[in-house]
């Protein structure tokens, strides 16, 4: 055991038998600790390097890291885009894919009935 006190930078490790452990890879530190028994404890982040306390979703983690590092897959889109977006393009693009669709509907049958007329 270490006899400084210090701040734990944790990761998680799993062996071949599948149980999984938390330990400090600071060195001169040999401290392991269970992942369910890590909830609440300090660690230090492994993005900012920055101590914060281990929630429920980075104890999940192989390598921990806070919240304000967290990037969410989600993407965030602002309202005003949103709103700028859609009285503008959406309609324009419609109105674009509706002329070519009836266009190729008018083609289609125009041919098809001169195709008729000649079979005749």
């Amino acid at each position: 055991m270490s006899t400084e006190k210090h701040i734990h930078k944790l990761k998680r490790h799993t062996y071949r038998s599948g149980r999984e452990v938390y330990f400090c890879i600071l060195p001169d530190c040999n401290f392991k600790i269970n992942p369910p028994l890590a909830l609440g404890k300090r660690t230090i982040c492994h993005r900012c390097h920055k101590p914060f306390i281990l929630t429920e979703y980075s104890i999940r983690l192989v390598k921990p890291h806070c919240e304000a590092c967290h990037k969410s897959k989600r993407i965030e889109v602002h309202p005003e885009v949103i709103e700028n977006e859609s009285k503008s393009e959406p309609a324009q693009v419609s109105n674009d894919l509706r002329s070519r669709l009836e266009g190729s509907i008018t083609a289609l049958l125009d041919k098809s009935i001169s195709d008729e007329d000649e079979d005749l």
